[in-house]
């Protein structure tokens, strides 16, 4: 098996664009996917794992499989938290969507070093910058042969890293738009962090 490792600086768009082409043309995704999360400073990691819907331009549900009914979302207004184990809803109506596309979004048109990482039918790319909301690397994963992502990751300026192990996924062309709205379970409280 090839397995090739380049590092290069070009316009990231470049070695992205199939991917980036894909989501920009697909209008409803869905997939199961597996999140880690590890903090440098401790050096804790958290495993969790649900199910993903993403719809162009920017609507995205993560929905947790533990605890149940736990999910974070953009519904095209407002980014928002449910937080299954607290009966409450978090929302974020300052804030920008943070979807996967969104975030890819960013890099689309600046120049970062980059390492390639070709094995087989994959490809998987690490870009550096300044992405906004403190992240300044992104790993991209994805096959060359349907441009569909497989891995997702984010690291901030302090070396905490969230990562998304994406399996499954399948596309169409009609977005339930249902899906991403914020149903408010009852008994839960809604909170504005912002407002605090």
């Amino acid at each position: 098996m090839l397995y090739l490792c380049l590092l290069i600086s070009i316009t990231s768009s470049s070695s992205i664009s199939p991917l980036l082409e894909k989501m920009r043309n697909t209008v409803f995704m869905t997939g199961s996917f597996i999140q880690t999360d590890s903090w440098a400073l401790t050096l804790e990691e958290e495993t969790s794992s649900g199910t993903m819907y993403l719809a162009h331009p920017d609507l995205f549900l993560l929905s947790y499989s533990e605890p149940d009914g736990s999910a974070i979302g953009y519904d095209g207004s407002v980014l928002y938290t449910i937080e299954a184990d607290m009966q409450q809803v978090l929302l974020y109506p300052s804030r920008e969507p943070g979807s996967f596309l969104h975030l890819l979004e960013r890099c689309a048109d600046s120049t970062d070093a980059e390492i390639l990482q070709f094995n087989g039918d994959s490809l998987t790319v690490l870009l550096e910058g300044d992405f906004g909301d403190g992240i300044n690397r992104m790993k991209v994963g994805f096959t060359l042969s349907d441009s569909l992502p497989f891995l997702f990751s984010t690291i901030d300026y302090n070396g905490n890293r969230t990562e998304y192990a994406i399996r499954n996924l399948t596309v169409d062309d009609i977005c339930p738009e249902s899906t991403f709205q914020l149903v408010i379970p009852d008994g839960y409280t809604v909170m504005n962090p912002e407002e605090l």
